[in-house]
């Protein structure tokens, strides 16, 4: 079965489709949205995106990509996690104008079609399609460069300077080294992306 769910810090909307020759069900329901991270010490993929031990090859991930964009849809990230019976795969997409309902639907079928047909995994799995909600998670220097000037929240894998969680504006990003000057100490914090665990933005109310 595809889930289809707009991502927002507030409990959000999904879209239920049927797959595989199940019977056909839609429905709405009031759940919340997740994300899943890279692991600490895990290599980022060349597809700056993509930050998990994905079930299959990078070149899917970039034909995902290519089918979104073409759609004017851009891939944020994308997620797995394998649970013990069946895995859970999440795309999480943007477009300047916000996600609709409508865009989550499309991106469902559209990297639907592209992992039936490449088959990529022998487990059972979810699809799920979201937004990055107004505190989005930020998953490389990347995503990080493209918000430098906006508060965010970063919690570090390991504390720098007896600070294990910063928030503030990030004022510069240079390579992998990001600049945050916090609110609470009052005092810049320079630290590499590899030592972040989680960094999210601070909604602007």
């Amino acid at each position: 079965m595809f889930f289809c769910c707009p991502g927002l810090p507030s409990p959000g909307r999904r879209w239920y489709k049927p797959s595989h020759g199940q019977s056909p069900v839609k429905g709405w329901a009031f759940l919340p949205t997740f994300f899943f991270g890279r692991p600490p010490g895990q290599e980022r993929n060349s597809v700056n995106h993509v930050t998990d031990e994905l079930p299959f090859e990078n070149d899917t991930a970039a034909a995902i990509s290519g089918a979104l964009a073409a759609h004017g849809l851009e891939l944020w990230h994308i997620g797995w996690k394998r649970g013990r019976s069946r895995g859970v795969l999440t795309l999480t997409i943007d477009k300047p104008a916000g996600v609709t309902l409508d865009d989550c639907e499309r991106a469902s079928h559209l990297a639907g079609e592209i992992l039936d047909a490449r088959d990529p995994s022998d487990v059972p799995y979810s699809l799920e399609v979201e937004s990055p909600g107004l505190d989005r998670p930020l998953h490389s220097p990347a995503h990080c460069e493209r918000f430098a000037g906006r508060r965010v929240t970063v919690q570090l894998k390991t504390k720098v300077d007896g600070a294990g969680r910063l928030k503030g504006v990030l004022e510069s990003v240079a390579g992998e080294a990001l600049t945050i000057l916090d609110e609470d100490q009052r005092r810049r914090y320079t630290v590499q992306f590899g030592d972040v665990k989680l960094a999210r933005l601070v909604p602007e109310l």
